[in-house]
């Protein structure tokens, strides 16, 4: 009769650390990635530095995300597009 461990068997539930690993290491890359380039970032006054700085300190995934898909080009020029004058 051979026994075995449950140790042995592989359990469905708990991911491979390999891949966790992975992920952890981008997610760090990515929100380090984010804050030297809000820091980089001329477009923004200091308050809006600090606002985008604040975000992705607050939301450590989402964050960086956002800043490099809407923040990193900058805030619209307002006024710019105005209408003809009489």
């Amino acid at each position: 009769m051979m026994l075995t461990r449950a140790t042995e068997t592989a359990e469905p539930l708990v991911p491979d650390w390999s891949i966790l690993g992975v992920f952890l290491i981008a997610g760090v890359v990515l929100f380090v990635g984010a804050l030297i380039s809000i820091a980089r970032n001329r477009a923004y006054t200091s308050g809006g530095t600090v606002v985008w700085a604040l975000i992705v300190l607050a939301l450590p995934v989402l964050g960086p995300v956002l800043w490099f898909l809407i923040g990193r080009k900058g805030p619209s020029p307002s006024g710019t597009a105005s209408m003809p004058k009489d």
